[in-house]
């Protein structure tokens, strides 16, 4: 009889083991997952290495920077030998790029495509087209 009293307490305590641990467990697991959300990061926002070819100055390397103003809408310059130009009604939409600018007191127009990390348009103005190509330069 002492036998069947010791093995029920012992059955009892293992029942009562087994559910605790399974909720320590349960918890764990909930517990252990990730509860921020993760933040999509615009694919446009940041530096692009960009060459804007054949014009009468020859081929002109510069920055494109892109970023996002307080009210969702993109705003960039371009940064060259020829100093900072402000981007004007700078518009993404579906990967594509317009935008306007002045230089030497002269409009542009700088138009083109995003592909992942590169940047395939035309700077327009005078009367020509120069092919632009860029690439987004990557933070390590």
């Amino acid at each position: 009889m002492k036998f069947l009293y010791f093995s029920s307490i012992n059955n009892l305590i293992m029942k009562k083991t087994h559910v605790l641990l399974s909720f320590i467990a349960l918890f764990l697991i909930t517990s252990c997952g990730s509860t921020k959300n993760a933040v999509k990061v615009d694919p446009y926002v940041g530096d692009w290495s960009m060459v804007i070819s054949d014009t009468p100055q020859g081929d002109v390397a510069a920055t494109m920077t892109i970023s996002k103003s307080e009210d969702g809408s993109y705003i960039g310059s371009l940064n060259s030998d020829l100093g900072e130009i402000m981007l004007n009604d700078l518009k993404i939409e579906e990967s594509k790029l317009t935008s306007t600018f002045v230089t030497q007191e002269m409009d542009f127009d700088l138009t083109g495509t995003f592909e992942e990390i590169l940047f395939n348009g035309y700077v327009s103005g005078m009367g020509a087209d120069f092919k632009t190509d860029g690439k987004k330069i990557i933070e390590q």
